[in-house]
């Protein structure tokens, strides 16, 4: 989650067929996309659920009063009254009671959870991401024969690696505006070359292009890519064919 050294005019660049249909790279980013925008929904409706159980029941926990503690402790844990037990030895013929107060606050923690699926979710979200990283691991091993392949990789590479404050820094604003470069030439019109080939402008020698430039090319967006101060899920549209 790279970018190779793909050459704008090889062969496979240059064949008549369109191939944004056919390109592998591209039919792997819409299968991918697909899955992680179902991991993203369960990921923050499991978060939505567990801050209702939260709210609700509370995490499972029993508070202890004793003399040997300055204030009542939250004990979330057998473990954790263990190791507190250990350093004060005359709370353990109080382990009964924290057990008996867990086992009552899990239970109705238990109870909540099956009510609302929260168990469930978050089950049907580690077998989402699981399958995310299948898709996102066949995406970067197919070989992309367009420029819209090459965008596809990028724009997983940068939604899946540049997170929160870290996408304001390198590599992740040059790598958008690679993207951006590409989403531009992909939309470039093709014209017929003398063997009757379809070409880019970005194919074509330079003293064929002389005195054209490329905003002249540049009127529509066949692969629009919103700004950088846009959403992670508003970034993951590139593609409407």
């Amino acid at each position: 989650m790279t970018i190779g050294g793909t050459s704008f005019n090889s062969s496979a660049a240059a064949e008549p067929q369109d191939h944004r249909a056919t390109d592998a790279a591209v039919l792997a980013w819409k299968a991918w996309r697909a899955a992680h925008r179902r991991t993203l929904a369960l990921c923050q409706k499991q978060q939505r659920l567990e801050s209702e159980l939260a709210r609700t029941v509370g995490f499972p926990q029993a508070v202890l009063a004793a003399d040997e503690l300055p204030l009542p402790m939250r004990i979330a844990s057998l473990r954790q009254f263990d190791e507190l037990a250990a350093d004060l030895p005359s709370l353990c013929a109080r382990r009964d009671e924290v057990v008996a107060a867990l086992r009552t606050h899990q239970r109705l923690w238990d109870d909540a959870d099956r009510a609302i699926g929260y168990t469930a979710t978050r089950q049907q979200e580690a077998a989402a991401s699981v399958d995310e990283e299948r898709l996102i691991a066949r995406l970067f091993a197919a070989d992309a024969t367009s420029l819209r392949g090459l965008s596809a990789k990028l724009d997983s590479l940068i939604a899946l690696g540049a997170d929160g404050a870290e996408r304001r820094h390198f590599p992740w604003p040059e790598l958008r505006r690679i993207r951006r470069d590409v989403a531009r030439l992909a939309r470039l019109p093709r014209m017929k070359s003398g063997d009757g080939l379809p070409r880019t402008m970005a194919e074509l020698p330079m003293r064929e292009t002389q005195g054209c430039s490329v905003e002249q090319y540049d009127n529509s967006c066949a692969y629009p890519y919103p700004s950088e101060s846009s959403s992670e899920n508003s970034r993951l549209q590139p593609d409407t064919d």
